[in-house]
């Protein structure tokens, strides 16, 4: 089963052009590894990069175009951006192996209203937004739905164990199956675990200081 989502990518020599020069020109510096390949510098273009990410995020399968004459099975595996100004410095590209399964993190899509909280007055409270998996590569998913409609009481709740998984998917041991992901509460619990968090934050704040300068330095990726 191949990706419909296709990125080019163009083989990079270290130290033959600055990553300043290489960013000023509209591209962004990547890599692509993998346990049956060597890693091999890249660069693309950001706009693009930009486009497929926005698609695909970190969980969903792409064809790496490379030099017009190599087609890579990939998910991107981590990106870098700049604290100051989000700005995309860095794309890590993992090829998988089709036979393998691998273990990524699925955004969590929030579905459906709550009707304790249409007709109790309850709060929605989620306690994640993503959640990590195990899967072969064919059978990726973008994000997992999460039904609110069954929550239909205060302090009703749906736990990972609750998730309605697509086939050839399954929780990895990162998360205990009796995790709260999302519950309705009453307003005022709400209220109160709020007023005790901030109460504790400011009991533990140190004492004015002149904040630090941020260093930025220059990525050789």
């Amino acid at each position: 089963m191949k990706s419909e989502l296709k990125l080019g990518a163009k083989t990079r020599t270290l130290g033959r052009q600055s990553l300043k020069k290489l960013r000023a020109a509209g591209f962004v510096p990547a890599v692509v590894y993998g346990p049956q390949t060597d890693t091999l510098p890249l660069q693309v273009k950001k706009s693009e990069a930009l486009k497929i990410y926005e698609q695909a995020g970190e969980s969903s399968l792409i064809i790496l175009d490379i030099d017009g004459q190599d087609e890579r099975q990939v998910i991107i595996k981590d990106i870098s951006q700049s604290g100051v100004t989000s700005q995309l410095l860095h794309i890590d590209f993992f090829q998988v192996n089709m036979a393998e399964k691998l273990t990524t993190e699925v955004d969590l899509n929030f579905v459906g209203e709550a009707p304790a909280v249409k007709q109790l007055g309850g709060v929605v409270v989620k306690n994640f937004d993503a959640v990590e998996i195990e899967c072969l590569p064919k059978d990726l998913v973008s994000h997992l739905d999460v039904d609110l409609s069954n929550l239909t009481e205060l302090g009703s709740h749906i736990i990972f164990a609750d998730l309605k998984l697509p086939k050839g998917i399954s929780l990895s041991n990162k998360h205990e199956m009796n995790e709260i992901i999302v519950a309705v509460e009453e307003p005022r619990a709400v209220a109160a675990e709020i007023e005790t968090t901030e109460e504790v934050s400011t009991e533990e704040a140190p004492g004015e200081t002149a904040p630090e300068a941020e260093v930025n330095s220059e990525e050789q990726k």
